[in-house]
């Protein structure tokens, strides 16, 4: 089945006992508005001190777009449930709209450690609300599975029902498909047996939701990029490159990551050696607006055979400046970081449905630049950007409602400044609550200067008396 012209676009994401956060819930800025439907930008900021919470709902949501395009989880998730909690819990909600249908939709899924290395996946809701054209109507319960809930596979009962009269081999591969769905660690919805049983009913009652699961789906896949500091690990060490890309090459949309080596040439299929060309031809226009002069270019230094017998070419990556050209490798780790993502935020300036979720955007970009950015996209995007930041430029420039902070409450983990007037500057505001406070929540873990220099002293110290002896 397939759903033309559809928009799908995040509007709240909610945690409970994920890492260091009990509960969290950050609303973007559309959804507190009639405007969800809106195709202009949608953008949010967190900020907050180290530690406080910034980068859980980047690593959240990281985990479920894997749940949501049918992959499997990796072991390494049971480290994000709360050392103090046997479950942590990830919601998040989302805006759709077709050519003639507009809902929310509801996704929840809850994890329970069973041992220091393992988890389970236990529990699975979707839920929807169509719109009415005023208001969402009440929530409705589309599918809500639990591993190791008595009774039906799944409930609302009549749902199951309707899919075994549909096609009585639904009840065995609904039963495969949650036998799968815990071993593999995939979601029972949207892993690849749920999915295809609940996708393959074709009578009208189905489509209500059929709809939805398809749409999200689609939307994980193809139109969400999530990039965390993994992503740019290779670039500080100076190794790879890792584009985050969606390009139209006609017959397809390709979309994903490209990775590339920054320490030597690589050797690239056929495939991705069109895909780099487009990508760069593409990003040179809008990289020559942001720093004037400089493109980036790839360098074909012959075709190579790859294993499979099939054609590749080996390639340098390379940095051109007017008649100066060197290796990319020898650019500025800022530049290459923004680079890496040029494709992804190109995506989300043109296309209502794109988001990109990047932690750290703000890592070894100049200031000024990440500010000239983020209010450009501000007045001219129509995708969704969720980032982190340290760098409190964004501050000054984009709108107060389009920014989060993290606070020293594990369980009212972010939250909006409050009396925050128009002609306020937003930045001085935050400084100046860390210092005086006044907010709902305290944003900043005091420290002491002074007492910061004594543990400095204290620690050498104890180094000498240690080699003393």
């Amino acid at each position: 089945m397939g759903v033309i012209q559809t928009m799908v676009r995040i509007s709240e994401i909610e945690l409970k006992e994920f890492k260091n956060t009990k509960y969290g819930r950050i609303m973007m800025p559309s959804a507190g508005s009639k405007d969800f439907f809106s195709k202009t930008a949608d953008i949010l900021g967190i900020y907050g001190q180290n530690g406080s919470g910034k980068t859980a709902v980047i690593e959240a949501m990281g985990v479920v777009q894997t749940l949501l395009t049918g992959r499997p989880l990796s072991k390494e998730v049971v480290h994000y449930i709360s050392k103090d909690a046997e479950t942590c819990t990830i919601t998040v909600k989302f805006i759709i709209q077709t050519d003639c249908k507009k809902a929310m939709a509801e996704y929840s899924v809850q994890f329970k450690r069973i041992s220091k290395s393992d988890f389970e996946i236990i529990h699975e809701t979707l839920c929807s609300s169509a719109w009415t054209g005023d208001k969402f109507e009440s929530k409705k319960t589309v599918i809500d599975y639990g591993l190791h809930s008595e009774g039906p596979i799944f409930t609302p009962k009549y749902r199951l029902e309707d899919l075994i009269r549909e096609n009585i081999e639904n009840k065995v591969n609904l039963s495969v498909a949650k036998k799968l769905a815990r071993k593999d660690l995939v979601s029972f919805i949207f892993g690849p047996e749920g999915r295809g049983v609940f996708l393959s009913a074709a009578d009208d009652a189905f489509e209500d939701y059929a709809y939805i699961i398809q749409s999200i789906y689609q939307y994980a896949g193809m139109n969400l990029f999530v990039i965390s500091n993994a992503h740019a690990g290779a670039i500080s060490m100076n190794f790879m490159i890792p584009f985050a890309f969606r390009v139209d090459l006609g017959e397809k949309i390709a979309k994903g990551d490209l990775l590339i080596r920054l320490d030597e040439p690589s050797v690239i299929s056929q495939e991705h050696f069109k895909i780099a060309g487009q990508i760069l031809r593409e990003m040179n226009i809008v990289l020559d607006a942001m720093i004037p002069g400089l493109s980036i270019g790839i360098y074909d230094l012959g075709e190579q055979l790859l294993e499979r017998g099939e054609t590749g070419h080996r390639v340098e990556l390379i940095s051109k400046r007017g008649d100066i050209t060197i290796p990319l490798k020898y650019e500025s780790e800022g530049i290459i970081k923004i680079i890496s993502v040029l494709n992804a935020l190109m995506c989300v300036y043109n296309n209502p449905s794109m988001c990109l979720i990047i932690d750290e955007l703000d890592a070894g970009v100049y200031e000024y630049l990440l500010g000239e950015l983020l209010s450009v996209f501000e007045k001219g995007a129509r995708g969704q950007l969720i980032f982190t930041s340290h760098n409190l430029r964004a501050l000054e420039m984009i709108h107060k409602s389009s920014i989060v902070f993290s606070t020293t409450n594990p369980s009212n983990r972010y939250i909006r400044l409050q009396n925050i007037k128009s002609n306020h500057n937003l930045r001085d505001m935050y400084l100046r609550s860390i210092v005086l406070g006044g907010q709902k929540e305290g944003i900043y873990a005091e420290t002491d200067s002074v007492e910061i220099g004594r543990a400095f002293r204290r620690a050498g110290k104890a180094v000498r008396d240690g080699g003393q002896d």
